[in-house]
């Protein structure tokens, strides 16, 4: 069983991150690591990580804020395992998520992968379904990668590192790595659960959309038109999506 290395970027998340380890560290999947990488929090969040006496648990505490981006980074540069699997520091997973995930890799020769999963708001629950398989074009059109649910295997693309974007780094990662390696298998069922807070940097919609443009153009090297249509799009579907949406609770 190769070993898992499960990648937490942490600021200042002393009210989520002991659900988040705690989901990982019960996973079904025996052989894994957990770098927590925090991002010069200052709150008690790494007070919590060292409490954990659980020896998959490495903690790394980095001297400046630099963002999400940078954390995961740091983490990703310490990880020994075969797989890298993302948790933010707010989320948390179901006990069998890994086991599924990298049984389903196996199986299916799959060098990317994400999964199903639910957004939990304060209101309600909403399952966010992904397709099969998602190669470029489609990805390009809409993040529908859930970060908690993206794994990837270095020992077929390598490590992939995320570039220096406040917002939707994650986004440009994964555009970045379906071109290396085709496309991202698409695990239909729910495994994840995002948690949506109203302050959270992923409920800035304006600024998103600005950031989603500059992965089109600076790291994907779309032209002026062609990513303006795409944020447009993009945008339309959101707004058909939140009026056909699948609540679970």
């Amino acid at each position: 069983m190769e070993t898992v290395s499960v990648v937490i970027p942490t600021y200042n998340s002393s009210a989520y991150i002991m659900h988040a380890l705690e989901s990982a560290l019960n996973q079904t999947y025996d052989n894994l690591e957990v770098i927590v990488a925090d991002d010069a929090s200052t709150d008690d969040t790494c007070a919590i990580v060292r409490k954990l006496e659980d020896p998959r648990v490495k903690l790394i505490e980095r001297t400046e804020n630099e963002g999400g981006a940078a954390a995961r980074n740091t983490a990703i540069r310490a990880a020994t395992g075969r797989y890298i699997a993302f948790l933010d520091s707010d989320d948390y997973w179901m006990p069998n998520k890994l086991s599924v995930q990298i049984g389903q890799m196996l199986d299916k020769q799959a060098n990317f992968s994400c999964t199903n999963y639910i957004i939990k708001t304060q209101k309600d629950e909403v399952l966010f379904e992904v397709p099969e398989l998602i190669d470029y074009n489609r990805l390009l059109r809409s993040n529908i990668i859930g970060t908690s649910t993206a794994v990837y295997d270095t020992a077929l693309i390598g490590k992939v590192f995320m570039p220096a974007l406040p917002l939707a780094e994650d986004f440009a990662t994964w555009l970045n790595i379906v071109r290396q390696c085709d496309y991202a298998l698409g695990i239909r069922e729910a495994l994840s659960y995002r948690i949506r807070r109203p302050a959270s940097l992923s409920s800035q919609i304006v600024r998103m959309r600005y950031y989603t443009y500059k992965v089109y153009r600076d790291t994907q090297g779309l032209s002026l038109v062609k990513s303006l249509n795409l944020i447009f799009r993009d945008f339309i579907n959101s707004l058909w999506k939140r009026l056909r949406r699948v609540y679970v609770s």
